[in-house]
């Protein structure tokens, strides 16, 4: 009775809850999942059907086959796969070779870069000017002094031999980037006509070969025809191997010497010809004629080679200034050397290298030095210490008949490592105070009859500080001006650090090479471990090294004849110069390939310190202070935006400071409006702004008047597309601008 009246009182207190009925809703949701649960079961019937169908016409395929017609068609498929490459044609939807009467092409966009001139030695970024005692200098960018290094010698070496030492490209060079996807090039005019014919406002030009890539819709202006390849070669053709040293050196010698003969009348070299024109319309002709005489063949010749080695030098941008990542990057994989590769052999096969003068003969042997000619006009070649070792590296493999055998290359390869470490003793040499210079001198000298002095960086410091100090001693130069260079303390620690250091930026753009030639992979490793990993990589260094043995610079080097006398041989081109000042001959000796990757300029967090400062400042140009200001976020150049006051021939100020600031691509900042506008060639985009108010939002023209503050993010991803050239892929708003920002 007392339970049940607790149960009564329960009752009153929470009556129970009565079973809810389904509601419309519910119905639905449980009808859906029914409806979803006998779809899959009836696919699951009809994917079982067709299974069993499938199993049954195999088996009765097998039986009526004879197997000798299958391996004979196995035998054929796999012939053809290993034989040749096969492409793919995006718009056709044919698969197939590249045929010289019918060639595929990589679809390609050629743009005109000056993102390596801007390149500083020091790795923070400049800051921009915000008062008046603040300066940027641009006399410590790579491009000045390349230029600078270039001029030099064009005023006391012969102009053809100046052409041939270094390369051009930092500032307006030619880089080539892919989307990956092929199509037949005849297949591509088809498409360009059906562009042309189209009505609709598109945001590219057909008339100046601009067009989107029919797959991806990614903007291009070129087809780089690809080189009809056998894959069946690449196995014995590109197996390393262990042959004297001496043999290959004159197996490339003969390989020079010999006559490359091609068709000019196939499809795939008028495609190839019209490319190398594409090619050099890219960007302006100043960047072309370094020459004393424009248009000559040795103004092409260098043009030709600098393009690959702009190439080359912008990936290793892209992956971080060094290989220690190994693998592919993003940006390799918009890489399209190894075909712009035979392209440019194609066309450099119509120079040849004058024998008498070949830098090949003075690298690999001991030659007598010829008689001056009797008349003044005739200049001396630059010495080997002056030349740069990367263009003669790219110079030899796109003279040489193609393919070329990897063992060739890597003799290459071997034979300018040595040149580059003699450079680096040199250039450290003249680092080192007298007194430390007689040191290093002394202890080399002892040690020059032991069993390994070739492969000892004392012997050959030694032997390379008492050739320059002969005749016309390079170290004979003002000890105030020399006091730069001086370092403190020089130990054999740091001695090898320095010459690792000035060989590297070799040795990554060697084995870059090699692996868009060969395919070789790229290892990972440690930056501290990224000498030794180069060095085995490309068969400088025999074995593997293991924790405890060291790769050494000096260890590396393989003599075809006897390294005192060719060391002697090259510093003696230098030290019998006579036109040429002490002073003089160690700029150009004292070489710095290190540069830190390019960054834009840092800006203020606030963007008042900005607007205060430039909106009533005066153009340089015009003396006026500018209706719509704008700043060059590459240099800090401060420019007047639309104003016919600095306007020349026809074009404004903006357009004209890209072209010689960026090779026709600008990033300016419009002081009134806080936005970014990108001109690229003849098109330009508002990109956005990299400064926000404190809930995130822009604030154009600066209309709500909100205190701005830089968005870090933005700016890097700015920079970012302007490092990997991207702009034109990402910003799809573009317009003409007429000339007229």
């Amino acid at each position: 009775q007392i339970k049940r009246s607790i149960q009564d009182i329960c009752g009153k207190v929470c009556p129970p809850v009565l079973p809810k009925k389904n509601s419309p809703s519910d119905k639905k949701t449980m009808d859906k999942e029914e409806r979803r649960q006998r779809a899959r079961e009836r696919q699951q019937k009809l994917l079982a059907e067709f299974a069993s169908r499938q199993k049954s016409f195999m088996e009765t395929a097998m039986d009526v086959e004879s197997p000798d017609a299958e391996a004979a068609m196995d035998f054929g498929a796999s012939e053809v796969m290993e034989s040749e490459v096969l492409y793919d044609c995006v718009i056709c939807g044919q698969s197939g070779p590249s045929t010289e009467d019918r060639p595929f092409g990589l679809v390609v966009l050629l743009q005109a870069s000056s993102v390596l001139g801007h390149r500083c030695t020091n790795k923070e970024a400049k800051k921009l000017p915000t008062t008046d005692e603040e300066h940027i200098f641009a006399a410590d960018t790579c491009g000045v002094a390349n230029d600078i290094r270039l001029t030099l010698m064009q005023q006391f070496f012969k102009d053809s031999s100046c052409l041939q030492s270094m390369s051009i490209g930092w500032d307006g060079g030619v880089y080539v980037q892919t989307c990956g996807h092929t199509l037949h090039i005849n297949c591509q005019k088809s498409y360009m006509e059906s562009l042309r014919n189209d009505q609709v406002l598109q945001g590219f030009s057909v008339d100046k070969g601009e067009f989107t890539c029919p797959l991806c819709r990614q903007f291009a202006n070129s087809v780089l025809p690809c080189r009809p390849g056998r894959g069946t070669e690449a196995g014995a053709w590109h197996a390393p191997t262990n042959r004297n040293i001496c043999v290959l050196v004159r197996e490339v010698e003969d390989l020079q010497e010999r006559l490359c003969l091609f068709s000019t009348e196939s499809n795939l070299s008028k495609e190839m010809e019209l490319v190398i024109k594409d090619i050099k319309n890219t960007t302006q002709k100043k960047y072309m004629d370094y020459g004393k005489n424009p248009g000559s063949p040795d103004n092409d010749f260098l043009f030709m080679y600098s393009v690959a080695r702009t190439n080359l030098e912008l990936e290793l941008v892209h992956r971080g200034g060094n290989l220690c990542s190994g693998g592919s990057s993003a940006a390799a994989k918009r890489s399209c050397l190894n075909q712009l590769f035979h392209v440019l052999a194609m066309h450099m096969r119509l120079y040849s290298i004058d024998l008498a003068y070949n830098p090949w003969t003075k690298l690999t042997q001991v030659t007598q030095s010829r008689e001056a000619h009797s008349f003044e006009e005739e200049r001396p070649e630059v010495p080997m210490l002056f030349r740069d070792a990367p263009s003669l590296l790219i110079i030899f493999v796109l003279t040489m008949p193609q393919p070329l055998r990897k063992e060739h290359f890597t003799c290459v390869v071997k034979m300018l490592y040595n040149l580059q470490f003699i450079q680096a003793l040199a250039a450290l040499s003249s680092k080192l105070s007298p007194d430390e210079r007689q040191a290093w001198s002394t202890a080399g000298a002892l040690k020059k009859n032991s069993s390994h002095a070739e492969n000892s960086f004392e012997v050959l410091l030694s032997h390379v500080i008492a050739e320059l100090s002969k005749d016309k001693s390079v170290y004979q130069v003002d000890p105030k001006e020399s006091s730069m260079l001086i370092s403190s303390v020089w130990s054999p620690q740091s001695i090898e650090f320095s010459l690792q250091q000035f060989c590297l930026p070799f040795l990554r753009l060697s084995c870059l090479l090699q692996h868009h030639l060969y395919g070789d992979n790229l290892t990972g490793c440690q930056e501290e471990d990224e000498f030794s990993a180069l060095a085995v990589c490309l068969g400088l260094h025999s074995s593997v090294p293991q924790p405890s043995s060291v790769v050494t610079s000096a260890s590396c080097l393989q003599w075809p004849v006897d390294a005192s006398d060719l060391v002697t041989q090259w510093c003696a081109e230098v030290t019998t110069l006579s036109q040429i000042q002490a002073e003089q001959s160690l700029t150009l000796l004292v070489q710095d390939p290190q540069w830190a990757p390019p960054r834009l300029l840092q800006l203020p967090d606030n963007y008042n310190v900005i607007f205060q400062y430039y909106h009533r400042k005066a153009c340089t140009a015009c003396r006026k202070v500018p209706k719509d200001p704008a700043l060059c976020l590459v240099c800090g150049a401060f420019v007047c935006l639309k104003g016919a006051c600095c306007k020349q021939q026809g074009t404004c100020e903006c357009v004209l400071h890209s072209q010689h600031c960026g090779a026709a691509t600008g990033i300016f900042l419009l002081i009134n409006a806080s936005v970014i506008i990108i001109i690229r060639g003849h098109r330009f985009c508002l990109w956005g702004s990299v400064y926000l108010d404190a809930h995130g939002e822009e604030d154009r023209d600066l209309r709500r008047g909100k205190p701005l503050f830089l968005c870090e993010e933005r700016y890097r991803v700015l920079e970012q597309q302007w490092v990997s050239h991207t702009f034109d892929h990402i910003n799809k708003r573009w317009g003409p601008h007429y000339n007229g920002l």
